[in-house]
């Protein structure tokens, strides 16, 4: 029988394959994968705390010094609910959200994969949301991306680390809403938890693959089904047609013909007491155009009165808007407008105006406009005099004699 002996060379060959055999199970085992974007959660300070939408601060982060770790602990307690400050005693729709920004890129092929540490306090309570979601910049429009884990989720992995893979898919939004990402967010939904317990995540990347992205298909022309819209508030019929917002963020406000029989009266319901806990009052009132709308250049016009108590006061704010429907994914397109700019004004009819001037340099996409309307902020506000909302009227002018 003939022996065939293998050169030196080639056992160095063997020897240096199977480290890189050996190295790659090692990364397998301790679950590192490559990824596109790896999330530095080392630095707390890379992470911003967005107060809006019923987010405030009660939490601490901080970063484990044995491993690549963001911890997140919550700093409820069972006295929330007699908290004085707005945002801590709603302890049934409060939310702790952070973000951390990144460069823009199309995720409509993202893949994400991270590990969640959920103590086994949370899981037993059963109250608390964890929500994972990728959300646009300013380029595009700050469309939300989420996706939630309620604490049944986590039942089998409490007090340990589970592995979360999310794709596109699983967001259930449509991909123009992933096309310009820009920042990882982080949320937790209170829901009346009184757990505060440090929870862990690690190991949170981002695979784009981008050869699959297929570009967005070009836009539609929206053509103005009208040109000019008026809405007076004198009857009934009208009245019903403009809707009060109601929700966690948006307080109902009484609706009635006023004495005159001419104009709306809108009767706030945000006196002490008749508010919910921690609510802030907003009263969000919307008229409908009963179609998508190009706003590319427009003028509202908001004929009001406001009682002077409410100048005097100093308190009350108000925004106008304009905002798309579901085709437009519910963009928002506000300005405010403080009340010391018409101080002389108070208690006298005036005519607020809104138009595409307010949006020049920010606001988002007004192409598939639906609804216009106005916010009114209490800020804390005891007063609820009556405030009268006469009429709206939109001027949609041809976007081709727009001036350069």
């Amino acid at each position: 029988m003939t022996r065939e002996f293998i050169s030196l060379a080639e056992v160095k060959k063997l020897l240096a394959m199977v480290a890189m055999l050996s190295a790659a199970a090692c990364c397998a085992q301790v679950g590192v994968p490559e990824a596109d974007l790896r999330v530095d959660l080392t630095k707390p300070a890379l992470w911003t705390v967005d107060t809006v939408h019923l987010g405030n601060h009660q939490l601490t982060l901080r970063a484990d010094a044995t491993e690549p770790t963001l911890t997140i602990e919550p700093l409820w307690t069972a006295q929330d609910r007699s908290s004085e400050i707005k945002g801590i005693s709603n302890v049934e729709t409060s939310r702790l959200h952070i973000y951390q920004l990144m460069p823009v890129r199309d995720c409509t092929q993202v893949e994400v994969e991270f590990e969640v540490n959920m103590p086994k306090e949370y899981v037993e309570e059963g109250k608390m949301q964890f929500v994972f979601s990728l959300q646009a910049g300013a380029q595009g429009d700050y469309l939300f991306n989420g996706r939630t884990f309620t604490m049944a989720d986590f039942a089998n992995s409490a007090g340990r680390y589970k592995k979360i893979r999310i794709v596109a898919l699983d967001f259930n939004e449509p991909e123009d809403k992933l096309r310009a990402i820009e920042r990882i967010n982080l949320l937790l939904h209170r829901r009346g938890s009184m757990v505060s317990a440090p929870i862990g995540i690690r190991n949170l990347g981002l695979r784009f693959h981008t050869t699959r992205i297929v570009p967005p298909a070009p836009e539609a022309v929206v053509v103005n089904p009208k040109s000019f819209y008026s809405f007076a508030y004198d009857n009934a019929s009208t009245i019903s047609a403009i809707a009060a917002r109601i929700s966690d963020e948006d307080l109902d406000v009484g609706r009635s013909l006023d004495a005159k029989k001419a104009a709306l009266k809108l009767s706030p319901q945000w006196a002490p007491g008749q508010l919910p806990p921690g609510h802030s009052g907003k009263v969000t009132l919307a008229q409908p155009l009963g179609g998508i709308h190009n706003f590319d250049r427009f003028e509202v016009k908001y004929a009001m009165n406001i009682p002077k108590v409410y100048f005097d006061e100093g308190k009350l704010n108000l925004y106008l808007f304009v905002q798309a429907g579901s085709a437009g994914y519910g963009r928002w397109s506000g300005a405010e407008r403080k009340l010391a700019t018409f101080a002389g004004e108070a208690g006298n009819d005036v005519v607020l105006t809104l138009t595409d001037e307010d949006f020049r340099s920010h606001g988002k996409k007004r192409n598939q406009i639906e609804v216009v309307g106005l916010q009114l902020i209490p800020n804390g506000s005891k007063v609820t005099d009556p405030i009268i909302l006469k009429s709206i009227t939109v001027n949609l002018p041809s976007s081709s004699s727009k001036q350069p």
